[in-house]
């Protein structure tokens, strides 16, 4: 399934799913989109059919689930990737640190957990501030390099 169009996906994955027995399915794409993760979510509370999304936009976790979905993500959420980079950060005590991120889905929750993370701590982190990145706005990238000189 090379289209991760949302009516061609949900039509394809039902006609397998309808013509064939099937114990479970094991999803990869290569997108960042998660919407192909709650368009499998809803399609295996639907079906009662287990899915593992494995890689891409199938694995970018999803809380709550749907009511009755078997769908299982192998991979790692928001806040299990910034304890990693937070320990890491720690043991090279590099304690002062600005966040750089864009304007993707998601990053004001990476931003917020990067709060509570530092109001947490008994580390004495500076946090120097966030830098959001408008790529589209930007595409010689002219401002971008303004930004991060400041």
């Amino acid at each position: 399934l090379n289209d991760t169009n949302p009516r061609s996906l949900i039509v394809r994955l039902c006609d397998v799913l309808s013509s064939l027995r099937i114990h479970g399915v094991v999803f990869e794409d290569d997108t960042r989109s998660e919407a192909v993760a709650q368009i499998l979510d809803f399609i295996s509370a639907q079906t009662s059919v287990p899915i593992i999304g494995v890689n891409g936009g199938s694995a970018i976790v999803l809380t709550p689930k749907e009511k009755g979905s078997t769908f299982l993500q192998l991979g790692s959420s928001t806040e299990q990737q910034l304890q990693v980079i937070f320990e890491v950060l720690e043991e090279y005590d590099w304690t002062a640190f600005a966040v750089v991120t864009t304007l993707l889905p998601g990053y004001e929750d990476f931003v917020d957990y990067v709060e509570v993370l530092t109001d947490s701590s008994f580390i004495g982190w500076e946090h120097r501030g966030v830098v959001t990145l408008n790529l589209t706005d930007d595409p010689e990238g002219a401002r971008t390099r303004r930004q991060l000189r400041e």
